[in-house]
């Protein structure tokens, strides 16, 4: 196997300390040809086909390869589809090996290999670029992104993996653009960068207008795992000026690991807000943390907050995680609440219950000292179960 990889590298005229590699088995089944050139030099009168170059990789950067229905696989560039991509148990590569797929005059793909990916070309030959400098490549990935608003070439993706900071930096100047789709996906892309994303995305919230690119910094900091991108996305849910930012930093806050004081923090938020669409999504993002504590807080709110419309959402989303818990709040409430339309959504929520605690429920709703409406809700919802010990209950009834 050595043999015939040193055989290849002396045909291709390449060493494998120019191009990178780490994995000895890199590139067994690629013939690559030796080219002398930097990029721009290069696609001056480069024919279609594939080119690649080896440039270095951010600190903390999954090695990228090619996957086959989940399972990690060798890329293959005479294929047409493939998924390709890192996971979080990928080993750490120190270079990034940059293949790119020229059609037309035009860039199809840009695909990242890691050191620890297998790639093959099978009646390819493939032009390896020794004279691509980290800016260099940087400034042509950061021009093709401009170009290119779904980023479908990748070319976003392949310039966040770069290392240095004129990687983030051209990141933030397409992501200022404030041009759409591409920069929407250059703020998501500065999250992705552990090591040094979070400052990048903090200048951008100072400077980004109001719009649908600056409330991506929100998905951004859930994904960027720091205790200041935790930090800043409470501060936006706490006060940003965009109402729709704000609601929005509080559903992430939700998904967002690490975040142990997060139902204290939602209950302090909508004392203070006087926002429906704030209230609504802390109550939506208090029922995504699912735990003791966080029903313990939506059955609070069931209790004693003062808003009729706060009541009914959070018993409903109580419901969805610790249904004994609905009960006794819906219970409660139809003995101490005189809002009709409260009552019919706490008989309602009852019938959501699995099926014996619902039914339970339900007939001790129509035996006990309640108005005639609201036991005919109770009687409606359990004609509609097909349970057979509920049926011959209700037939008794009858």
């Amino acid at each position: 196997m050595m043999k015939n990889l040193l055989k290849l590298t002396q045909i291709a005229g390449i060493s494998l300390m120019s191009v990178g590699l780490v994995n000895a088995q890199t590139f067994l089944d690629l013939e690559t040809n030796a080219v002398s050139e930097n990029l721009s030099s290069y696609l001056k009168s480069a024919d279609d086909g594939w080119f690649a170059y080896s440039i270095p990789a951010a600190a903390g950067t999954h090695s990228m390869c090619c996957y086959n229905q989940g399972e990690k696989a060798a890329c293959d560039l005479t294929k047409k589809q493939y998924g390709f991509g890192s996971s979080s148990d990928s080993l750490y590569t120190d270079n990034i090996h940059v293949f790119v797929h020229l059609d037309n005059g035009g860039i199809k793909r840009v695909m990242p290999m890691g050191d620890h990916c297998q790639v093959k070309a099978k009646g390819l030959t493939v032009d390896w670029l020794t004279d691509v400098s980290n800016n260099e490549s940087i400034n042509w990935l950061k021009h093709e992104a401009s170009q290119n608003a779904h980023d479908s070439n990748n070319s976003l993706y392949v310039l966040s993996l770069h290392q240095g900071d004129a990687a983030p930096e051209a990141l933030v100047d397409l992501a200022a653009d404030n041009a759409g789709e591409y920069s929407e996906q250059a703020v998501f892309w500065l999250g992705q960068r552990q090591s040094d994303g979070y400052e990048y995305l903090a200048e951008l919230y100072d400077s980004l207008p109001v719009g649908e690119v600056r409330r991506k910094l929100n998905f951004a900091l859930s994904q960027n795992k720091t205790k200041d991108s935790v930090a800043l996305l409470k501060g936006i849910a706490l006060e940003d000026r965009d109402s729709e930012q704000q609601a929005d930093a509080i559903f992430w806050l939700s998904q967002t690991d690490g975040v142990t004081d997060l139902p204290e923090f939602l209950i302090e938020l909508m004392s203070t807000t006087e926002s429906d669409e704030v209230q609504e999504k802390a109550i939506f993002s208090l029922s995504q943390i699912q735990t003791s504590e966080a029903n313990q807080e939506l059955a609070k709110l069931v209790k004693d907050h003062k808003d009729a419309e706060v009541r009914e959402k959070s018993l409903f989303w109580l419901a969805q995680n610790s249904p004994e818990r609905a009960r006794v709040a819906a219970m409660d409430l139809l003995k101490t609440s005189s809002r009709e339309s409260e009552q019919e959504n706490a008989v309602f929520v009852l019938s959501q219950l699995p099926s014996e605690q619902s039914s339970a429920a339900l007939f001790s709703v129509i035996k006990g000292d309640y108005n005639r409406n609201i036991k005919k809700k109770a009687l409606f919802w359990l004609s509609q179960s097909d349970n057979e010990d509920t049926i011959s209950q209700l037939e008794k009834l009858l």
